[in-house]
């Protein structure tokens, strides 16, 4: 849904009047939103506009914000389990 009304801003931002159907039925896995251009006229220049849309790539594991956190509870972990083999092994 967010993909769709993501490109009918694009659209109305370049001038490009956009309809959006079955909005409210979304929620059924069965029937898919569409994004329609009102004019004909204006089908090339909007399908010019959604082609220069990019997606974000998905960043790696070890940029999400928990990372740096896990990774220090993992190493606190390590030194705890080698400090008692130590002390009682």
């Amino acid at each position: 849904m967010s993909l769709v009304e993501s490109a009918q801003i694009a659209l109305d931002a370049h001038g490009i009047a956009s309809v959006i159907t079955n909005d409210n039925a979304t929620g059924l896995p069965s029937s898919p939103m569409t994004l329609a251009v009102r004019a004909d006229a204006d089908f090339d220049r909007a399908l010019a506009v959604l082609r220069d849309l990019q997606r974000t790539p998905p960043r790696p594991w070890w940029e999400a914000t928990w990372a740096p956190r896990a990774l220090l509870l993992i190493l606190v972990m390590l030194v705890v389990a080698l400090c008692g083999i130590m002390i009682f092994g």
